[in-house]
């Protein structure tokens, strides 16, 4: 496990060479700067690249609607849906839809036993989050604006403060802060194994290329 970034990173978007990041500084005036760059995999180094770049990436084609619409576009989350969608979710759990030219569709509170999902993975024409107050995940119908399956629970082990949530190869990854693990799920039977274990909270796993990256309290690793 190799560290790539140390420093005080807000953002992290996977794009075709590796990933991008945003960072955040305040400087000596008080006043906050905020800069993008990108972790190339092939040649290990780190460059800076453009705002319109990091928007690309992580909304679309129709970036530019979709970053001026909401205002704080560093924040969110996303996850691509069919049609070109694309679905954004806060912290808070305040969600929108925007369809392919950047036109809102949907916007709402994804609420879960009085508790705000987090986070998002597109599962065909579903999406997953994660509700860390509830140590649990949920299944999410856009179309039908509900919930449609939760795994977790007050009651349960399986997750512990859950994080974040991907989707590779018909397995979900979520990331415990709790617990210091990454748990997945198999989507064919909904079965829940342990991943990997850290030795601090981990936040976040991306997979680029066939390499593996998470977010540690410590920084940013390759794996």
């Amino acid at each position: 496990m190799r560290r790539i970034l140390s420093i005080n990173i807000i953002d992290v978007v996977p794009f075709s060479k590796g990933l991008l990041f945003v960072r955040k500084e305040t400087l000596a005036n008080g006043s906050v700067k905020v800069s993008f760059f990108s972790f190339d995999i092939t040649s290990g180094k780190i460059a800076p690249v453009t705002k319109s770049v990091y928007l690309l990436n992580k909304f679309g084609a129709a970036y530019a609607p979709i970053a001026e619409h909401l205002g704080d576009y560093v924040s969110c989350d996303t996850c691509r849906l069919p049609g070109g969608q694309t679905f954004v979710i806060y912290t808070t759990g305040e969600a929108g839809i925007f369809d392919d030219k950047g036109m809102v569709l949907w916007t709402g509170d994804i609420i879960n036993q009085e508790a705000p999902a987090r986070d998002a993975a597109a599962d065909g024409r579903f999406v997953w989050c994660v509700v860390p107050q509830k140590n649990a995940i949920i299944k999410y119908s856009p179309s039908g604006k509900k919930v449609v399956m939760r795994i977790g629970g007050d009651r349960t082990t399986s997750f512990s403060l859950p994080g974040s949530i991907a989707i590779y190869d018909n397995l979900l990854y979520v990331c415990n802060r709790g617990s210091n693990k990454i748990r997945t799920i198999r989507l064919s039977d909904y079965a829940v194994e342990d991943y990997r274990l850290f030795e601090e909270p981990v936040h976040k796993y991306i997979r680029v290329m066939d390499r593996e990256f998470v977010i540690l309290d410590s920084g940013v690793y390759m794996l």
